[in-house]
């Protein structure tokens, strides 16, 4: 069974991404055009079952060397030590911001 990725459609390069490939060759690809850094740095993991729920911060540069902090919650599905599933929500309104008016992410 494919991992499917659900990431939030005003996030750069947001939309559903099915499978490991699609999200390593072009999820991560293509946001990297935007950022000259990006780290995901947890904060709080919670786990029952087959979730799990993650807070933290991506920490950012964009391609224009602005730097910034970025609030995310992960809901990540694990079935037989295997992520199914993922659903993103971040602060946009933040990122966008950051990004700037010149650089279209959507």
């Amino acid at each position: 069974r494919d991992s499917v990725w659900s990431v939030l459609p005003t996030f750069p390069e947001g939309g559903q991404y099915v499978g490991r490939k699609a999200v390593e060759e072009q999820f991560f690809t293509r946001i990297m055009k935007h950022f000259s850094n990006y780290v995901t740095l947890p904060h709080s993991v919670i786990a029952e079952g087959k979730s799990v729920a993650t807070t933290g911060v991506y920490r950012v540069r964009t391609a224009r060397g602005q730097s910034g902090d970025i609030a995310f919650a992960h809901l990540w599905t694990v079935e037989n030590g295997e992520i199914t599933a993922l659903h993103q929500v971040a602060d946009t309104a933040a990122i966008q911001k950051l990004l700037g008016s010149g650089e279209q992410v959507l």
